[in-house]
């Protein structure tokens, strides 16, 4: 079964202790030394897109009470989660640590594209199966199998279906692509993968201006973009910079339609936009507004919990602890020291299998690239609320 969550030395951020320079752990439904089954946990609970991670928390929590009742093979779950910062060398030296230090079964996260690309390889190294339940960027899970996986969509698997539905309801035929060129997953969604699906569509991009995720001001950018006056306007950025480029975007009074990216279709996106960010649209493989009973019930606990509804990093951070437990059940794992390396295995070779198997994103099949196929949903955002467009 599950122990009560406990953090150490808590403060804001629930820090537990440092490592180096500023390294930050937290320990989660910490046990005895010898605690049983062991899940590792990397996402951002500070520094860039520490919403992103405390909301993941909020998700990780609820999945351990869920197993409260039953545990995994009937043992307590340790989660050891530590604070990457959102940064490539915390990512880096976080999962070694896990590996070879803290022994743990398999790990979810990194969250950030970037961070999963230094993390994977050290992953694949020691045979150490890991699940991002963020990462977009194509081809990350591809490139580090068969250890690596990622239960979320790729960028690729999104936009297109995204432009399909966008232009059916807007006649846009040029357009200016706004593109945050220091997040790796922002840089190819904004500079290689929207730019081929628009060309594919018959839509002439007329300009690819840049940004940087911690920029303030954006005024230069779209003064630039109104300059060309194009039908309408893609924006790849994250939550925070996203929300302020589309509030610039309709400060100098631009009312063309709007695209974002992934990351932009959190609900943080749309307390930074305000009124501003209406008639925005993105895609998700999550909408927690599904009237499935089953999801209904989730995103009613969440909100409840947390007082914002819930975004799709918080649901695959659900599904993936989720999918763990299933596969360390399925799979053969004894969880005897000695056997740590062919329980790794087990699991690895179980998340391969999967098939169908049911979650709160939807029903999860990893394919021959480690990449899992889910359904995507169109939502557009509407008076606070992200609303999904129900396709003819």
């Amino acid at each position: 079964m599950v122990d009560k969550v406990k953090y150490f030395d808590s403060g804001r951020l629930r820090r537990a202790f440092f490592l180096g320079a500023a390294t930050l752990a937290v320990l989660v439904a910490a046990g005895p030394a010898t605690a049983d089954v062991k899940i590792g946990v990397l996402m951002p609970l500070s520094g860039k897109g520490a919403s992103y991670g405390q909301h993941q928390d909020v998700a990780m929590k609820m999945a351990l009470e869920a197993l409260e009742k039953t545990g995994i093979k009937g043992e307590k779950v340790q989660t050891i989660v530590y604070d990457t910062r959102g940064e490539n060398a915390e990512a880096i030296n976080l999962t070694r640590k896990l590996i070879h230090n803290d022994k743990v079964l398999a790990i979810i996260g990194p969250f950030f594209s970037a961070e999963c690309e230094v993390a994977f390889p050290i992953a694949v190294q020691g045979k150490t199966p890991i699940v991002t339940a963020s990462s977009a960027k194509p081809g990350i899970a591809t490139k580090n199998r068969p250890w690596a996986f990622r239960n979320a969509l790729s960028s690729d698997q999104m936009n297109g279906h995204l432009l399909d539905v966008w232009l059916k309801r807007n006649p846009v035929k040029s357009v200016v692509v706004l593109t945050d060129v220091k997040d790796a997953f922002t840089k190819i969604d904004g500079s290689v993968v929207f730019p081929k699906e628009l060309k594919e569509k018959g839509v002439t991009v007329l300009d690819n201006i840049s940004f940087q995720t911690g920029d303030i001001d954006y005024s230069a950018q779209v003064t630039k973009a109104k300059g060309l006056n194009p039908d309408g306007i893609v924006v790849a950025g994250l939550y925070n910079e996203g929300g302020n480029v589309v509030r610039e975007i309709r400060k100098q009074g631009m009312k063309q339609p709007i695209i974002g990216a992934l990351g932009m279709s959190e609900p943080r996106f749309l307390e930074i936009s305000g009124k501003a960010g209406d008639g925005t649209m993105v895609v998700n493989p999550f909408w927690p507004d599904d009237p499935d009973p089953k999801v209904h019930a989730w995103a009613t606990e969440y909100k409840n919990r947390t007082k914002v509804a819930a975004g799709n990093t918080a649901a695959l951070m659900y599904d993936s602890i989720m999918l763990m437990k299933t596969c360390i059940e399925k799979s053969g794992v004894t969880n005897k020291p000695d056997d740590l390396a062919a329980d790794r295995t087990r699991i690895k070779d179980c998340l391969s299998s999967v098939k169908n198997e049911p979650g709160i994103a939807g029903p999860v099949t990893f394919n021959e690239n480690g990449d899992a196929q889910l359904l995507p949903t169109v939502l557009v955002a509407n008076d606070g609320k992200w609303e999904a467009i129900k396709e003819k």
